[in-house]
C-alpha cells in the first residue's frame, strides 16, 4: 500500500485526509488516489456519487475502498 486516505463525516476537504485530518466526501480521496492507494471510509452516511480519477493498475495495486473496521458506512 503507497498512500492511506481517510474520510469522515467531521472531516474537511481541504485537510490532508490523514486519520488526523481526514476528508469530508469520499469524492476529494477517489480524485487524488493512485494505485496502491487505500480509502478507508469512518462511520455514516454518505450522500455522493463517486467518480474515481485513476484506475488500479493491476491485480497487485489496485485502488481499495473501504469501511473503517467496526464501523458501519452507507454510500447512497
Amino acid at each position: 500500500m503507497n498512500q492511506e486516505y481517510h474520510v469522515a463525516k467531521n472531516g474537511n476537504d481541504f485537510h490532508c485526509g490523514s486519520k488526523a485530518q481526514p476528508f469530508f466526501t469520499i469524492g476529494r480521496a477517489a480524485a487524488i488516489a493512485e494505485p496502491g492507494d487505500c480509502i478507508t471510509v469512518h462511520e455514516g452516511v454518505y450522500r455522493e456519487w463517486v467518480q474515481p480519477m485513476n484506475a488500479g493498475a493491476s491485480e497487485l495495486r489496485r485502488i481499495v475502498y473501504q469501511a473503517a473496521p467496526g464501523e458501519k458506512v452507507v454510500v447512497k
